[in-house]
């Protein structure tokens, strides 16, 4: 399916295009105009040696002859631009003249001069013929001259009236780009208006600001920001409700398995309240994390409200409480503090700490981890597959890039998140 184009370049072309096309038409039209013009002009003065030649003819039973000097002939092929050519025939015999023209396509009438183009001697001649009735039959006297002057004055005609018409077509192209732009000023004005808006930015477009031919695509815009603003605020309303009821059962629960388990109890009811005691822990940890994931989105409201703040204090403040957990798992944990001054949310930097050292990757599944709900298969532990997740939404609040890639020796994953610096 084609693209439309934009709004600029069809008004461009609907109002320059005819315009164009017009310029082009009465170009056309001066130029068949100017043609007919000099050639009505310079045709009345061809035939004007013609008729001197006719009028000087001398018709007797002696034959025809001339009654013109020499030097008065001559006088008539005197022209500053084309060269004249003239003869007398009768019957196609030359009678007078040097010059054996090219008869006319048709016998004239007498009284009734004729004009037609030719060529004589390699090169395009004019001929005005006109014929004087005598005994025997008509005598043909015809004039011809080349056409210097006739194509110099077309042309000078039809140049002068293209530079006139580039000169408005200039001047039109100019005032119809100038008024184009300033009619499209205020779809400009509310496009940049929505560009320099945040994701989190769904309050109304003004439509007072917008022209009367785009308030409606404006209102229904507005409509469109109001129902996803009431969709996004429904959505992280039942996340945090949820996550915020889940809490307190499931603290409950834990306080009650924890007291089951100081029971003494058979064997097969001890692996049940085990396993009963994982999952309740599960489950917190998933509400716990939805909680975070739902204050981390890009579509929450929660204001990002960054500080002056330094990345190797953030993390040694549960350095302690890291290195018991992975002496737990017989894990060797070890860390490399260096100044990092930055501009982050403190407690969303630590939950994202905590969310990477949380989760041991399998390379096979690189691709996936930074899913929702992704977990490598055979996975201990109490995850729920969003700890990636919240590691990549906390990067994207603070502008920060996420790298996974293989680790030392193909084995295992090494995840770098790159803070700007301050």
């Amino acid at each position: 399916m084609r693209a439309e184009r934009s709004v600029r370049s069809r008004l461009l072309f609907w109002l320059l295009g005819p315009l164009a096309l017009l310029l082009g038409g009465s170009a056309v039209v001066a130029y068949r105009t100017a043609l007919g013009i000099a050639t009505d002009a310079y045709d009345r003065s061809l035939l004007d040696p013609a008729l001197a030649i006719a009028q000087q003819l001398n018709i007797s039973d002696a034959g025809i002859s001339l009654d013109m000097p020499d030097a008065a002939l001559e006088a008539l092929r005197v022209d500053t631009s084309d060269r004249l050519f003239f003869s007398v025939t009768e019957h196609g015999k030359v009678l007078l003249g040097p010059d054996s023209l090219p008869t006319p396509p048709a016998e004239p009438t007498p009284g009734v001069p004729v004009y037609y183009d030719t060529s004589y001697r390699g090169e395009p001649v004019r001929v005005a013929a006109l014929a004087v009735p005598v005994k025997g039959g008509p005598v043909i006297v015809q004039a011809a001259e080349t056409l210097v002057k006739r194509n110099r004055l077309v042309q000078h005609v039809l140049f002068a009236y293209m530079g006139l018409g580039l000169a408005i077509f200039s001047v039109t192209l100019a005032a119809v780009w100038i008024g184009v732009a300033r009619g499209l000023a205020p779809l400009e004005k509310l496009r940049g208006e929505i560009a320099t808006r945040s994701h989190r930015d769904l309050r109304p477009v003004q439509e007072g600001q917008a022209p009367d031919e785009v308030r409606p695509l404006v209102r229904e815009l507005n409509e469109l920001l109001h129902r996803l603003a009431v969709s996004i605020e429904l959505q992280q309303r039942f996340v945090a409700d949820a996550a915020h009821q889940l809490r307190t059962p499931l603290a409950a629960l834990q306080v009650q398995i924890e007291a089951a388990r100081g029971e003494e109890l058979p064997p097969a009811l001890g692996r049940t309240v085990d396993q009963l005691q994982a999952a309740t822990r599960r489950a917190a940890h998933l509400s716990r994390q939805l909680l975070t994931l739902a204050q981390v989105d890009p579509s929450a409201e929660r204001p990002y409200s960054p500080q002056q703040t330094d990345l190797a204090e953030i993390l040694q403040r549960d350095l302690t409480d890291w290195i018991a957990r992975a002496d737990a798992r017989h894990i060797d944990l070890g860390f490399e503090f260096a100044a990092a001054p930055v501009r982050a949310e403190p407690e969303l930097v630590m939950e994202a700490a905590s969310n990477l050292l949380d989760n041991a990757l399998n390379e096979a599944e690189r691709a996936y981890v930074f899913e929702r709900f992704h977990r490598v298969k055979g996975t201990p532990g109490p995850g729920a597959g969003l700890g990636l997740a919240i590691v990549r939404e906390i990067a994207n609040r603070h502008g920060a890039s996420v790298d996974l890639a293989s680790g030392p020796e193909g084995r295992g994953a090494r995840i770098t998140v790159s803070f700007p610096v301050a």
